[in-house]
């Protein structure tokens, strides 16, 4: 059983050894060195799904700025943090040609550079650098590619998509391997978008939409393809994100007015944009609100206003907490960005995995056997797993041991404090006194008659975080201790 930190460690040791036997096989080497080198990079986070799905609409509302190119159409964008704006694409060995960047109220409108007319692809591909605290340890990636692509590239995916439909897991399905790291399906999280639209629009809409993407999550199916389902509406994100002070001033305007004669033009887009109608914030502005926040947010946003939401930031987090996207930043660092070492180690390992089935040369088998038996003792996806199950509710525990579970599972944090919800002052000795108390905790519930199988396999898994804790604190020369393991059997699936 292994911890993240070890995991990092022997992956990056695996890819060396790799890297030293494909030393003479060119693309082989270079997809070595590429993935050696991501190793130490921020998270990368793809967006993907069906087109016009609200994939861009999604990235502005995460990043809290208007960036998605506008113009020219592209295959993929990458946000990442940067010292000051600029934007560039590349070539096939990584060297940046700069692309004029110019700032709209849309989005971003991009100018290729005349050198890039030669390269492959043209300027399908762009790098967006941005100063953005949101882009510092996650690089997001808007794409267009096709699934398998996507999953290639990215260590985490959310797969935007207005339902999802039969396709959509068969997507899903085709993504997740039937061995090595690949096997894991804890990169995919998958987001239901236009939760606005639920029901043709109708007031409860994003409550709907909310309520069907937990009954989805507890789909064995569904669960096994993914982390989470979450339900958002990008456009209501996006616009709560972007909150402007003449939008909240007509907002206030129109929750002012009598509900008698302002109710029934919130009926339909055509009554809302009526040159008639609502006459104190101009036809002009209602079709820029239209266009923003769609007739479900300006309904939302008017209800907010009438019911308490006195300043712009207070409703602009109103917005986005009901349009879903608090929740899925939530999910985002509970399970992606606070585990970017596993997801970056999974992804290099199954890059090297294909590599090894595919590029057979002598020593490919002993690496081979080597990276099973990494993946093998990775309690991390174990995890990972079980966190995404008592989310989804998948797994049952009652609320008290289900919160413990959760904290010592690494979903509050991963370091040993975080872990056993203990102060950074406190001391050596409490520390591992607590250790040693939640796992006697957690062998006394892995070990219970009354139990169902699978809340015995959850206990099962927590009891290894435990010992993993125990074990940790032993390398950081705790005192000296007893450390007991529990019998590797039975991981939780």
């Amino acid at each position: 059983m292994i911890d993240d930190e070890e995991l990092e460690q022997r992956t990056y040791r695996l890819l060396n050894e790799a890297a030293h036997v494909y030393r003479g096989m060119p693309p082989a080497a270079a997809l070595l060195r590429r993935t050696l080198d991501r190793l130490a990079d921020p998270l990368r986070l793809a967006v993907a799904g069906p087109e016009r799905g609200g994939k861009s609409t999604l990235v502005n509302a995460l990043i809290g700025e208007d960036l998605a190119p506008v113009e020219p159409p592209l295959a993929s964008v990458s946000y990442r943090d940067g010292t000051q704006p600029r934007a560039f694409t590349e070539d096939g060995r990584g060297t940046p040609y700069e692309m004029q960047m110019m700032r709209e109220a849309q989005g971003l409108r991009l100018s290729p550079d005349g050198r890039t007319a030669g390269l492959p692809g043209g300027t399908r591909r762009a790098v967006v650098e941005w100063p953005s605290r949101v882009l510092r340890r996650t690089e997001l990636i808007d794409t267009h590619l096709p699934l398998p692509r996507v999953f290639e590239e990215a260590d985490a995916v959310l797969y935007v998509t207005p339902q999802l439909a039969e396709a959509d897991l068969q997507f899903l399905q085709a993504a997740r391997g039937v061995r090595g790291p690949s096997v894991f399906p804890v990169h995919t999280m998958v987001v239901l978008s236009f939760a606005d639209a639920t029901g043709g629009g109708r007031p409860d809409a994003l409550l709907t939409a909310k309520q069907a993407a937990r009954r989805r999550r507890r789909e064995p199916r569904v669960g096994a393809l993914c982390q989470d389902v979450l339900a958002v509406s990008p456009l209501i994100a996006q616009a709560g994100r972007t909150l402007r002070d003449d939008e909240f001033r007509a907002f206030s305007v129109l929750a002012s007015l009598p509900r008698a004669s302002a109710d029934p033009c919130l009926l339909s887009t055509d009554r809302f944009t009526a040159a008639d109608a609502l006459r104190p914030v101009g036809a002009q502005q209602r079709v820029q609100l239209l266009q923003r926040f769609g007739l479900g947010g300006i309904r939302l946003a008017i209800t907010l206003t009438r019911t308490g939401c006195k300043t712009p930031a207070t409703l602009g987090e109103r917005l986005q907490e009901h349009s879903g996207l608090k929740d899925l930043q939530a999910s985002i660092a509970e399970l992606f960005t606070a585990r970017r070492a596993a997801l970056r180690a999974r992804s290099a390992l199954t890059v090297l995995d294909h590599l090894l089935r595919t590029e057979q040369v002598p020593p490919a088998g002993k690496l081979l056997a080597d990276l099973e038996l990494l993946v093998a003792e990775a309690h991390e996806f174990r995890e990972l797993r079980l966190l995404s199950a008592l989310r989804s509710g998948r797994v049952n525990l009652p609320r008290e041991t289900a919160i413990d579970a959760k904290m010592l599972l690494g979903g509050s944090g991963t370091s040993v404090g975080e872990r056993l919800g203990m102060s950074p002052d406190a001391s050596a000795s409490d520390t591992w006194n607590a250790a040693h108390a939640a796992a006697e905790r957690w062998r006394a519930q892995a070990q219970g008659r009354m139990l169902l199988p699978a809340q015995r396999r959850a206990a099962e898994v927590v009891l290894r975080s435990c010992d993993m804790v125990l074990a940790r604190l032993d390398r950081m020369s705790a005192p000296a201790a007893p450390v007991r393991f529990a019998d590797p059997t039975g991981p939780y699936a």
